[in-house]
């Protein structure tokens, strides 16, 4: 998988704005993993940036409003990339195992969650 900053960007606006916290449907494995290299890339840079004297107030502040304002999002995205792989929303919650499951393909052709996601 190939990564594609265009693609990554869109998919992260997507999830912050037109799909907040909508938990109805399947996300491609390519979705998911773009969607979180971009918001940890960013609150990574934030942290970073937290520690320059005089302005790490500022960041660090700006880090703690981007991690509350994407929590919705993530859970979706989470629960979405679950039924692509066939499992209920509550596989998510298992720490490891949710890595493994969002790692794994999605189910080829519509299974109880919907049809399969755009490629």
């Amino acid at each position: 998988m190939n990564f594609d900053i265009a693609y990554a960007l869109n998919t992260t606006i997507d999830a912050v704005t037109a799909r907040f916290f909508d938990v109805n449907g399947r996300t491609s494995r390519r979705a998911f993993w773009h969607y979180y290299l971009v918001i940890v890339l960013a609150l990574i840079a934030l942290s970073v940036l937290s520690v320059i004297p005089l302005l790490g107030f500022v960041f660090w502040l700006t880090s703690l409003i981007v991690s509350l304002a994407v929590l919705l999002p993530s859970v979706g995205m989470m629960v979405r990339r679950m039924h692509d792989v066939g499992q209920p929303w509550f596989m998510g919650l298992i720490p490891l195992y949710n890595l493994y499951l969002a790692a794994q393909p999605g189910e080829p052709g519509p299974n109880t969650y919907g049809p399969p996601p755009e490629a």
